[in-house]
């Protein structure tokens, strides 16, 4: 009998050591990607809303000065911590990203001479974002 406590015992021991975070996995970079974005500071004068899908799929709402979002979609992938993107239409992003994400937010550094900065906070698209913008068709 004390033989099968002493199985269970380690058992139960191997158990709680194999759990991270009070028995919450942590989740990838990846995983903390796919989710919906507001941007909260921005190189240029602009309002932007991504979503991130798990499916390798992006909608972006972009606001430039004034006027209504403009809708783009299209593909993007995530290698380490570097971020790239494509529209539908093939054309790919002006500049790659280095990521960070720490908490709810997100900030995207350009690989490129202007080393721009933007920083995003997680937040849901709102309805008249999505109902309102203008479609931009980069598609073949």
């Amino acid at each position: 009998m004390k033989r099968i406590l002493y199985i269970l015992a380690a058992l139960l021991l191997l158990v709680s050591c194999g759990e991270k975070n009070g028995g919450k996995t942590e989740l990838t970079l990846e995983q903390k990607l796919c989710t919906e974005w507001h941007s909260t500071f921005l190189p240029v004068d602009g309002d932007i809303y991504i979503s991130f899908r798990e499916d390798k799929t992006f909608e972006l709402y972009q606001q430039i000065g004034q006027g209504a979002h403009r809708l783009y979609r299209g593909t993007w992938n995530l290698e380490e911590t570097l971020l790239t993107g494509k529209y539908n239409d093939g054309e790919a992003w002006a500049a790659a990203y280095e990521i960070i994400i720490n908490d709810k937010q997100l900030t995207m550094t350009s690989v490129n001479d202007a080393a721009e900065e933007s920083v995003f906070a997680r937040e849901d698209i709102p309805q008249e974002v999505i109902q309102t913008c203008e479609t931009v068709v980069k598609s073949h």
